[in-house]
């Protein structure tokens, strides 16, 4: 239940002898109204009620802001996906060189297999050479001559075995390096892919609770779009530049595909429209707005001498003019009538000589002071 605070003025008539019974009266109420004051905020700060009600202006600006934190975190979770993504790619890469040194490993390894045991074949076929061979040899050249056979295929052994040895541990090793790094890969994969969905079901529920709240009110969604994400601050970079010619950097789009003007009359003309919406119940139709210098001398060309602006010099030129439809075009519509009353709110107006010479209602400028 919302809590009602009803205070009445007390009123003292003041005493015509000129004794301060009423300042006193005044000062005792003040610091009685001040008290209940006071313990009604606490009563509703304690019970979680706010004591001033959230403007829906407000609550559709927290929800704007929701969406727009909710879709920078999914496009920054993007660039981070794409970057450990690279590196994940690279750590593929590596696991398949270190998949094929292992191979080439276990391959010198069946390779030595061979020599290994024509060298034990050899030894066993001379059973006589060694010390007592060369006790019991006839001449001493043959049993050096042994020996050294024997001393050779020793040694040739031995390296053999080392050479081994160390390929088996160089094997162990990397199918170590190969089972971790096969295992980290789909680990970091699964994990990206969560994150991932996470903060793209965040940014989905984030808009459909702002478009939600748009419809509910009978606002354009893209119109609202538009005007959040064109910065009114890009208008000064038109500065300097020729009627006509302005960047494209300086300009925003409407709601009306292919329609622009300077970022800070966009950024007003759509805020108008949101209002527009909410009086009539549909977006503002727009025949024409910004003009490049060629589309100047197009409009020029068709029009009879004093009815267009000479090329260069219109204010549609500058970004900052707008030609209506929709009911606007009649002077003393509904339509006109409510842009007549409200524009000026969002710094747009109807020039005085478009209303007689020439005629235009549904010419609109927009005046940045």
């Amino acid at each position: 239940m919302p809590f009602v605070l009803d205070v009445g003025r007390s009123r003292c008539r003041a005493a015509r002898n000129g004794t301060p019974s009423v300042s006193n009266s005044r000062s005792r109420s003040r610091a009685v109204v001040t008290v209940l004051l006071t313990l009604v905020l606490t009563v509703l700060v304690n019970t979680g009620v706010s004591p001033l009600p959230v403007r829906a202006d407000d609550e559709l600006e927290s929800l704007r802001q929701q969406a727009e934190q909710a879709r920078e975190e999914l496009e920054q979770a993007t660039e981070e996906y794409t970057e450990r993504q690279e590196a994940l790619e690279e750590a593929q890469d590596e696991l398949v060189k270190t998949l094929h040194e292992l191979q080439q490993t276990e391959g010198k390894i069946a390779d030595m297999r061979v020599p290994l045991v024509e060298l034990a074949i050899t030894l066993y076929k001379q059973p006589d050479v060694g010390i007592l061979g060369f006790l019991t040899s006839d001449t001493i050249e043959g049993d050096l001559r042994a020996e050294a056979h024997v001393l050779k295929l020793s040694y040739d052994q031995e390296e053999l075995l080392e050479e081994a040895d160390a390929l088996r541990d160089e094997q162990i090793e990397l199918t170590e390096q190969a089972q971790e790094l096969q295992s980290q890969t789909q680990l970091e994969r699964v994990e990206l892919e969560d994150d991932l969905e996470e903060l793209r079901r965040q940014s989905e529920e984030s808009t459909e609770a702002l478009t939600q709240e748009l419809e509910d009110r009978g606002l354009s969604v893209d119109a609202y779009m538009a005007g959040v994400e064109c910065d009114p601050s890009a208008s000064a970079k038109a500065a300097g530049y020729p009627n006509g010619l302005l960047p494209t950097e300086s300009l925003c789009e409407l709601h009306v595909d292919g329609h622009y003007l300077r970022a800070d009359a966009a950024t007003d003309f759509l805020r108008m429209n949101q209002a527009y919406i909410q009086e009539f119940g549909t977006d503002m139709c727009v025949t024409s707005s910004y003009r490049d210098l060629q589309n100047q001398h197009r409009v020029y060309a068709q029009q009879p001498p004093g009815y267009a602006a000479v090329p260069g010099t219109s204010n549609h030129g500058l970004g900052m003019a707008v030609d209506l439809c929709g009911g606007v075009q009649n002077q003393g519509s509904a339509q006109f009538n409510w842009l007549e009353a409200h524009s000026r709110e969002y710094g747009w107006f109807h020039p005085q000589w478009a209303y007689s010479s020439p005629f235009e209602p549904w010419h609109w400028e927009y005046d940045p002071s």
